[in-house]
């Protein structure tokens, strides 16, 4: 069986659907729904912002059940800047974009940070 140019045009558009499919699950357009950026302390929300508001980079401080945490967010996430907490696994986590990725948990300050939409 040969290889021809239709069968290469066919994998292709394959491909490109497929692309298309993926990227509109991912991205999946949120209608008339707004961002925000939840902080709770012992499961009491502590701060809201929404997101859908931000320009530019801001940072929050936020009083853990410890140590003082720094906050950043922009339009697209939020993410721990610094933290006193030992082992730093708030700022390792990184930048959160989505209400479906997990939140941002300092077990030491007793913090979660985490993006829902309403």
């Amino acid at each position: 069986m040969k290889f021809r140019w239709y069968d290469a045009l066919i994998i292709l558009v394959i491909i490109a659907l497929t692309a298309c499919l993926a990227a509109f699950i991912y991205i999946r357009p949120t209608k008339g729904e707004t961002k925000y950026m939840i902080v709770e302390r012992d499961n009491e929300e502590i701060y809201r912002l929404n997101l859908s508001l931000v320009l530019d980079e801001v940072t929050i401080n936020i009083q853990g059940d410890k140590t003082e945490m720094v906050i950043g967010a922009d339009h697209d996430g939020c993410w721990v800047i610094s933290s006193g907490c030992p082992d730093k696994v708030c700022i390792n986590t990184g930048k959160i974009i989505d209400s479906n990725d997990k939140p941002i948990i300092c077990l030491p300050n007793k913090v979660s940070i985490s993006i829902v939409y309403e």
